[in-house]
């Protein structure tokens, strides 16, 4: 039941009983098939909790992960250091909090608060599946059907007819629209083809199903380098997850994100998927071309890469699957770089013409097709 303190909302309430006192306790929920990343969350309920603590000073927050694994909800977890201004917890969803749970002590009154103010959600008639597009396209701004295809890992045909229904009531649109620059100076240019985009009441169903209250900016939610859309490079990183199920249908994967910024991690991967392949919960990180790059460069980046992908993995104890989607060359001057593959990563290089198609993953070893 969704709370209300003054413009903030959350999606409900508790008072947890401790060392026989009580908790005033708000929950906010993230569900890792929502279509955004785990530490894309941290800015915004910053915001949040700042005005939580100017309205409710003896507030706590819990937030509950919705995912399967584990590193999902560990990566929430540490998105949140060093903190967000009011005691908090993360826990699976069904799992209660103990008291050490919360990042420090929350305030305990001698009886349980009173409840607050509920408010009536307006009924929205927006099936999980019309869901998934519109919280797809919240992040990627706009892309075509392959693309959300992948992304909410539907089929291409059941995508085309969720957006033709979604369109019918003007929830989404199909359209030519101007390319995203971040440079007014510079003349407007047009999408080469007509792309999907959300509406405002499509974004403003997607924000509310993130748990975002109205006037609370969330601009981290969307992909990096924006300008960069209608590119096939783009293209193949969106497709990233399809690739992926084609390619090994025997592996789980759960969900997955281009172009998404990781923290404390100084470069920035074309994509980067999440699930299980051979018994061990997996990042499977993805890279495409460096044609444009001379042999030394693509050396050293890739080392960088690498190590940078290793050391991510390394902080919530994730396998690493490292990809290179690029043409015969590129792979070569690469190799100089893969020459010390952790015990538990492994190293694909594919052919970014070829959808669908990755040699089997060995553990410590670099692979091709």
């Amino acid at each position: 039941m969704t709370v209300r303190v003054g413009k903030v909302t959350f999606f409900d309430w508790v008072s947890l009983p401790f060392r026989s006192k009580w908790t005033d306790t708000f929950i906010f929920r993230i569900d890792a098939h929502n279509g955004l990343p785990p530490f894309a969350f941290r800015s915004m309920l910053q915001r949040m909790c700042a005005y939580m603590c100017t309205k409710r000073s003896i507030a706590s927050l819990w937030i509950q992960v919705d995912s399967p694994g584990d590193w999902y909800l560990a990566e929430v977890k540490r998105s949140m250091l060093p903190g967000l201004g009011l005691p908090y917890a993360v826990t699976h969803i069904g799992d209660v909090p103990q008291f050490e749970s919360f990042s420090f002590q929350p305030p305990l009154l001698h009886e349980a608060p009173p409840h607050p103010p509920t408010m009536m959600e307006e009924e929205q008639k927006i099936s999980p599946d019309e869901l998934k597009c519109l919280q797809v396209l919240g992040r990627i701004v706009k892309g075509n059907v392959q693309d959300i295809a992948s992304l909410t890992g539907l089929s291409e045909d059941v995508v085309t007819e969720l957006l033709a229904g979604l369109d019918n009531r003007k929830l989404v649109i199909h359209k030519i629209g101007s390319k995203i620059t971040g440079d007014k100076s510079k003349p407007v240019e047009m999408d080469s083809v007509p792309l999907w985009h959300l509406k405002r009441k499509g974004l403003k169903i997607a924000l509310r199903s993130w748990g975002v209250p109205k006037g609370i900016e969330f601009t981290s939610r969307t992909e990096e380098n924006l300008h960069l859309i209608d590119t096939d490079h783009r293209h193949i990183s969106r497709r990233w997850l399809a690739w992926l199920k084609a390619a090994w249908p025997q592996a789980e994967i759960w969900a997955g994100w281009s172009e998404v910024r990781l923290p404390e991690t100084s470069v920035l991967p074309d994509a980067l998927a999440w699930g299980r392949i051979q018994g061990y919960e997996t990042l499977f990180w993805l890279e495409v071309g460096d044609e444009h790059k001379n042999r030394e460069e693509i050396e050293e980046i890739t080392r960088k890469r690498l190590d940078e992908a290793w050391k991510f993995c390394q902080e919530t104890g994730a396998r690493l699957v490292y990809t290179q989607l690029s043409v015969n060359w590129v792979h070569k001057a690469a190799r100089w770089a893969l020459n010390k593959i952790p015990q538990e990563a492994a190293v694909v290089l594919g052919n970014r013409r070829k959808f669908g198609v990755l040699p089997t993953v060995e553990w410590n070893v670099v692979t091709s097709v």
